[in-house]
């Protein structure tokens, strides 16, 4: 599958590219022509064709807009993704979910953000086509991240509202630094993600 977007990827490229160099090349021919009509001006057919050459190069040059606003705003979008989950990346591999500084348990956690992925979602930036894989990992993430921010809110709870003993909060601690654990997993589904998202 991600050779397929690649390929994809390179299609729309080339197409973009296809589409400037005519429209280029269509102005260019007008420009000549309209030279030769004033220079000659006894060949009259020089107006039709000049009109309809650059009526032409109007119409492919909004698509090359098109186009290239498109692409903009897909390199914008996948730009602000990886921000943020570098951003995620960083507060997963920080020391947040070992004991604090006074040895003991910690009572609060960063949280994950997922913004970025909710408009890029939303925003209709990311083709179906071309973003499959991406649109349906970013989705799962989108689901870890709610979940995992579920747990720590259970978790802060738990250890600060509850009155918890010092063995019950050794559980909790031990809970969020298993190896196999919700923050390991959600640690290999992150750069798994960041392997899928392309780079810009």
């Amino acid at each position: 599958m991600p050779g397929l977007g690649w390929v994809v990827e390179r299609h729309v490229t080339v197409a973009r590219a296809t589409v400037a160099a005519v429209t280029y090349a269509l102005l260019a021919t007008a420009f000549v022509l309209g030279v030769l009509w004033f220079v000659l001006p006894g060949e009259p057919r020089w107006e039709p064709a000049v009109n309809s050459l650059t009526l032409v190069a109007g119409m492919t040059g909004l698509i090359v807009e098109r186009l290239s606003s498109e692409a903009e705003r897909h390199a914008q979008v996948l730009a602000a993704i990886r921000r943020e989950l570098e951003r995620n990346q960083a507060v997963l591999a920080d020391n947040e979910f070992a004991r604090a500084a006074d040895d003991r348990p910690r009572a609060v956690f960063a949280r994950l953000a997922v913004s970025a992925v909710d408009a890029a979602l939303v925003s209709g930036a990311l083709d179906r086509r071309r973003d499959t894989v991406l649109v349906t990992a970013l989705h799962r993430w989108r689901d870890t991240v709610q979940g995992f921010n579920r747990r720590l809110d259970l978790t802060e709870n738990m250890s600060v509202l509850e009155r918890q003993s010092s063995g019950e909060r050794e559980v909790w601690d031990a809970a969020m630094r298993l190896r196999g654990g919700y923050v390991a997993m959600t640690r290999a589904q992150l750069e798994e993600l960041l392997a899928v998202l392309p780079v810009r």
